[in-house]
């Protein structure tokens, strides 16, 4: 049995069409699509390949966000160097196993082919390329590996147009790197292609801009010269195949400058933790904030003057040494299974428009960044942004429809199960059972309810979660303000979620 995995950057499953994306809907007919699968928590792509490489959310591997600090520097997520300051090429940046150190344990390997940013590719492909399997980074062949047939396949190609938008020849060298890799190397045990569109479109245009639109059906053209090849081979062969997103897109309906609110508020707030700073800020659609020495009652004033704004959404901070959270008024960061070392002392996830404006269309949301009002944006809690696509087909698979939730994190256990092979300690996601032909009925579960709210006199926020196999699905979340002062408390007592 061996493994083929198409990651689609971006790709919303309600974007599927018959028209514009034939090959992905041939696919969900063929296989088995997972109706409730979503991504990890924050839904941004460099948490989503440490995700997918580990099956750990970002409390087990530690990349917390795109961008975050580290020791009071900035980490740019998209950049291998810088997130090799955390670390070393052998351990440290990722704090959880990974698929390629498993399979390189076992005399295995793992082909990965991407067209992401340099950062991305290395943490999809961690233990991999440093174990000198065969990685092909599209942009730059050479940077991840010395694999014999990598150089030989690589010298073949001409260079890609620099920083293309959209990245149709980008896209499109992925999967001819695949194919000329079959004609001269045997299929390894898992092959991970990764597409960067049609993410990088929808920044650009949204999601129903007619650009965006032909962006995702070449996507599609391309994934259908995969699935041909299957169809007509792999699939005899016993290759499973799968089509998945890192995450969803929302769109932006409205643009706030938290950094600017901060120190119009009076506070000394910057990018970095300098002498003439006293709190760091990270924002796009989740905004995280740093303190020195952590410094709770700088934290509590930074709170009350967030929270008073229209833009503010459900807030979390990291616990405190009693296990409390460290802000009054916040849910933990467990709570989404983002509590780590590296974790901001507070973080809030910018609302949904309609929260203010009952007009405002269901998935546009407050943004703090470059990107233009219109586009597409991810890395919230929005329903839209954590949807993610996920299609499973080949004799290992049932086929139809699956209800049950599942997450991005499901993947690795599953395919891990399927090779016979162990499963890291680091891992937090499950064997998809209902998915398995072998595995019958053995992993129907109740789904529970497992939201979680905290309230004070002016707003509730909440999370909405489900439980079920033992592991918890975010679902989104909601902030309301209430139209009646109240005493504050809390709903449920942060301190005792199990995540």
């Amino acid at each position: 049995m061996k493994f083929v995995i198409v990651m689609l950057d971006g790709l919303r499953p309600d974007q599927l069409d018959d028209a514009v994306t034939p090959n992905l809907a041939e696919l969900s007919k063929i296989g088995l699509r997972l109706d409730r699968h979503t991504s990890s928590f924050p839904s941004e792509t460099r948490v989503s390949s440490a995700a997918l490489a580990t099956g750990g959310h970002s409390s087990a591997h530690g990349i917390i966000g795109n961008r975050f600090l580290a020791s009071g520097r900035s980490i740019d997520g998209s950049s291998l160097s810088a997130l090799l300051t955390l670390g070393s090429e052998r351990g440290g940046v990722l704090t959880a196993t990974t698929i390629g150190e498993v399979l390189a344990a076992h005399g295995r390997a793992m082909l990965t082919i991407g067209s992401q940013s340099q950062g991305s590719f290395g943490l999809s492909s961690w233990g991999s390329w440093q174990a000198g399997a065969p990685a092909f980074w599209v942009h730059d062949p050479s940077k991840f590996s010395n694999n014999a047939a990598v150089r030989r396949i690589a010298s073949c190609f001409p260079v890609l147009p620099a920083d293309e938008r959209p990245a149709r020849a980008t896209i499109e060298r992925v999967v001819d790197l695949f194919f000329s890799f079959l004609t001269k190397a045997a299929l390894p045990e898992v092959s991970l292609l990764w597409l960067s569109e049609p993410d990088i479109t929808y920044h650009m245009f949204g999601l129903q801009h007619p650009t965006a639109r032909e962006v995702l059906h070449e996507v599609d053209r391309q994934f259908g010269r995969i699935l041909a090849w299957w169809s007509e081979k792999g699939e005899r062969e016993g290759v499973q195949l799968i089509a998945a997103s890192d995450h969803g897109h929302a769109i932006i309906g409205e643009k706030v400058s938290v950094l600017n609110h901060l120190q119009r508020s009076g506070f000394k707030v910057g990018y970095e933790l300098t002498p003439d700073v006293d709190a760091a800020i990270t924002a796009q659609r989740v905004v995280n904030i740093w303190v020195r020495d952590r410094e709770g009652h700088l934290l509590t004033e930074m709170y009350h003057s967030l929270s008073e704004q229209p833009w503010f959404g459900v807030a979390f901070s990291r616990k405190a040494a009693d296990g409390s959270p460290l802000v009054a008024n916040t849910l933990p960061l467990s709570a989404v299974m983002a509590e780590h070392q590296r974790s901001a002392d507070l973080s809030f996830v910018l609302a949904d428009c309609s929260a203010a404006n009952w007009n405002a269309p269901p998935d546009a949301v407050y943004y703090d960044g470059a990107y233009p009002i219109g586009v597409g944006m991810h890395g919230g809690l929005s329903p839209h942004e954590l949807s993610s696509l996920c299609i499973l087909a080949g004799n290992g698979f049932k086929s139809g429809v699956a209800a049950a939730p599942t997450s991005i994190v499901d993947l690795v256990p599953t395919i891990l199960s399927s090779l016979r092979l162990p499963l890291p300690s680091t891992v937090q996601g499950r064997i998809i059972h209902e998915a398995l032909q072998d595995r019958g009925d053995g992993g129907q579960y109740d789904v529970e309810d497992a939201s979680v709210s905290i309230a004070s006199s002016a707003r509730r926020a909440t999370v909405f979660r489900e439980h079920y196999g033992r592991r918890f699905y975010l679902r989104g979340a909601a902030v309301t303000r209430l139209a009646q002062p109240k005493n504050d408390r809390r709903d449920a007592n942060p301190t005792q979620l199990s995540t």
